[in-house]
């Protein structure tokens, strides 16, 4: 984390990102079910590349946030090969491979004594980005998809756009916390402060 930002409020301090249609998609916008037809290692660094602007963006999470995991269900073999050719792997605290995402998360959090309302997933699939992982407490965010657009959720362009997105989160975070300030305040001054008459008794007080 950037020290400049160490007093920063922060909406999300753990990221935790799908890999395929998240962060590369196929090329020349193929199918990726014409990979899936017949799927390795050696025609997934043929078939996929990084969307638009995902190292930047992991480059700027990285130092913007405690923690970025990966949650991915394609096979070890597969990503191994893909996060090798996109030179990425070292971005990422922990990789975590299959089943449910929700629990992959809700574990990680609870082994590392974080909250869950600190932790924020990304992705493209409803089914496996964002239900599982709503249904353990953790928000999620989908990155916006013609095969998604049915699905009710918050949306962002691309990874891209994740570092300013959540940097809103943070000032609506902030506007929040300040407004409850203000009204715990609102209150003390029409509820608990001392009447005029009171105040006078109280100056007097302190002066004798």
């Amino acid at each position: 984390m950037d020290p400049k930002d160490g007093n920063r409020v922060r909406r999300y301090r753990h990221v935790f990102l799908d890999a395929e249609g998240t962060l590369y998609v196929p090329k020349g916008g193929r199918s990726r079910w014409e990979f899936w037809a017949n799927p390795s290692a050696d025609e997934a660094v043929k078939f996929f590349e990084l969307d638009n602007g995902v190292v930047e963006a992991l480059k700027k999470l990285r130092r913007e946030v405690d923690t970025l995991c990966l949650v991915s269900r394609n096979s070890e073999s597969i990503l191994d090969a893909l996060l090798s050719k996109f030179d990425i792997r070292g971005y990422f605290d922990s990789i975590m491979l299959n089943g449910n995402k929700g629990r992959h998360i809700e574990n990680y959090l609870t082994k590392h004594g974080f909250r869950k309302e600190d932790a924020i997933m990304v992705g493209d699939m409803p089914s496996l980005d964002l239900y599982p992982v709503r249904k353990a407490g953790v928000d999620a965010v989908l990155v916006d998809r013609v095969y998604n657009r049915y699905a009710r959720a918050e949306r962002i362009k691309g990874v891209h756009e994740l570092p300013m997105w959540l940097r809103l989160a943070d000032l609506a975070e902030k506007l929040e916390r300040e407004k409850a300030r203000n009204a715990t305040l609102d209150e003390f001054l029409h509820d608990g402060a001392p009447s005029p008459a009171e105040t006078k008794s109280l100056i007097a007080l302190t002066e004798t």
